[in-house]
């Protein structure tokens, strides 16, 4: 799948079903929607949310159809939001040569007053990284996820 069509998924708030490639996670953090939509809109945070990411950086606030680009394992990334819905949904394409991807997020506050987040992406990377499969793309969203918590949950 092109990196064009990954993105028209993206702006539906879905995931490619037929991807090498599929997982999604959930997490709960201890704070609101609003902070935690906040902080992974800002992409310039996220080299704080995994040590693999070593760049992110954008022209501007989240909004539909900006780009931004970021390095993670050495990789160049270049990413384009989609739906961008504070504070309840974020979904981005991601592209690099041999590889495209759709992200999804969404935002549950909780009765308690956190947030759950629920993420879904899904991925083709075969030209390039044939050993992506679920379990690999499923093992970064985990750790993606409680970077993200990390993160959030000490600024606040």
């Amino acid at each position: 799948m092109t990196a064009n069509d990954m993105h028209q998924l993206a702006a539906r708030g879905v995931v490619d079903p037929a991807a090498p490639a599929r997982a999604a996670g959930q997490i709960d953090i201890a704070t609101s929607p609003e902070e935690v939509w906040d902080a992974l809109a800002r992409v310039e945070n996220w080299p704080s949310f995994r040590a693999d990411v070593t760049q992110a950086e954008t022209d501007g606030t989240a909004s539909s159809g900006r780009t931004f680009r970021w390095r993670a394992n050495g990789l160049r990334v270049e990413s384009r939001f989609a739906i961008v819905e504070r504070p309840t949904r974020l979904t981005w394409s991601n592209s690099a040569p041999g590889m495209s991807a759709s992200c999804v997020y969404e935002f549950h506050r909780t009765e308690d007053g956190h947030t759950l987040v629920r993420c879904e992406e899904s991925m083709d990377a075969s030209a390039i990284a044939p050993h992506i499969d679920d379990a690999v793309l499923g093992e970064g969203i985990r750790t993606w996820l409680e970077g993200i918590k990390s993160f959030v949950e000490r600024e606040t």
